[in-house]
């Protein structure tokens, strides 16, 4: 069987035989295999990731560029000169993207569509609007990107770097235990904050202009095939809804995650859509509960211990595919089971559930309701993958 064709300026499906896409008009010069996620999603090394700033002291922060290589993320402290011309670039970019109205993830999704040594900024395959493909690449030729001044790392070994700049920090993939984000912006402008849990500590670094999401790709795909993920294949065990992430000490909590237990990994992941909208399907789905326990004259508790709730609302990421899941919140992510000594439930006046790893334990409260079916359920489909105790 042939390989199917795409269109290379908006990514339709092209007919057999056919000389023009039938979606935009593109004309169609030879054949155009299917994309391979790992081709797509894991580019040449390494990526080099602008625009990004971490804590330099109390008061002060210091301009970055993450590097990633196949086995190592830089956080590159550019040199001043180097510094400047990020910074001017940057600028610039900003100006085209507020008065195009296109965001910064989108920007480097098609950026990637357009240089195949780019990261994409999604994990689930996406079509470019052919519009959108002509206006990025009108303000990458015009700021000539191909020859922007962070690419200079790419010819850079990681010693090299980190001996041009000490405040350089390396980390090795393999000391990585997750990648995540926190107070992610909606602001055009805003930096979006890139956390790195490795065995020793966070990293945390910020970056502007959706930067963040290709940093995010990058690193993902590399820690899935270190970890021989493949999401094509992955299936989901069992959900573990609300449970709520501790915050600052000036707030409650962080984030309501849902635990997502599959064959490889935990996923936490926040419900999608918005505050009020999740919060008004969880009342509705409450009441129902209610008026199903009161017609069979048990209490809530006791039915929603002994029901499958198959028809909750967390029940529809079995609807999703793994990348879908993870793209549809910034801050969704995942912890690979090798990663993991273990997962407990402690039941009493503030259920929580515990992370261990070898060298810390992250808890999250848990809801009594609906915490202990799921996580039983998730310790008979994974014995032998990952330690749950309740």
């Amino acid at each position: 069987m042939a390989s199917p064709r795409f269109c290379t300026a908006c990514g339709t499906p092209l007919s057999q035989g056919s000389r023009f896409c039938e979606q935009c008009g593109q004309q169609v010069e030879g054949p155009i295999p299917a994309p391979s996620r790992h081709k797509d999603f894991i580019p040449e090394m390494p990526v080099i990731i602008p625009f990004g700033t971490m804590q330099g002291g109390i008061f002060s922060q210091k301009d970055l560029v993450l590097v990633i290589t196949t086995d190592s993320l830089i956080a590159v402290v550019p040199k001043g000169e180097v510094a400047g011309a990020i910074n001017g670039t940057r600028e610039k970019i900003s100006e085209s993207l507020d008065e195009s109205g296109i965001s910064g993830r989108d920007f480097w999704e098609v950026s990637a569509s357009l240089s195949p040594g780019l990261s994409r900024a999604y994990l689930a395959s996406r079509q470019v609007p052919a519009d959108l493909r002509s206006q990025v690449s009108s303000i990458r030729s015009r700021f000539r990107l191909e020859q922007a001044p962070w690419l200079r790392y790419a010819t850079m070994t990681p010693a090299e770097i980190v001996a041009e700049n000490p405040e350089s920090r390396h980390i090795l993939l393999e000391d990585i235990l997750y990648v995540r984000g926190e107070d992610l912006v909606e602001d055009q402008n805003g930096e979006d904050l890139l956390v790195v849990r490795t065995k020793d500590q966070d990293e945390r670094y910020r970056l502007a202009l959706g930067c963040y999401y290709p940093a995010r790709v990058t690193l993902i795909s590399l820690l899935e095939k270190r970890q021989q993920m493949d999401p094509s294949s992955e299936r989901i065990i069992s959900i573990v809804p609300a449970c709520f992430e501790p915050g600052p000490k000036d707030f409650d909590f962080q984030y309501v995650f849902n635990l997502i237990f599959t064959d490889r990994r935990l996923i936490l992941a926040v419900t999608p859509g918005g505050e009020d909208e999740v919060e008004q399907a969880w009342d509705r789905y409450m009441e129902r509960l209610g008026n199903i326990a009161k017609e069979k004259g048990v209490s809530l508790e006791a039915y929603a211990a002994g029901a499958d709730l198959d028809d909750a609302p967390w029940q529809e990421f079995h609807m999703r595919a793994i990348p879908e899941i993870l793209d549809a919140d910034g801050v969704n992510y995942f912890i690979p089971y090798a990663h993991l000594r273990g997962v407990a439930y402690r039941g009493g006046r503030k259920p929580k559930i515990s992370l261990s790893f070898p060298s810390h334990i992250q808890e999250l409260e848990a809801n009594p309701l609906f915490a202990p079916s799921p996580l039983k359920k998730a310790q008979q489909g994974l014995q032998g993958i990952v330690s749950i105790t309740l």
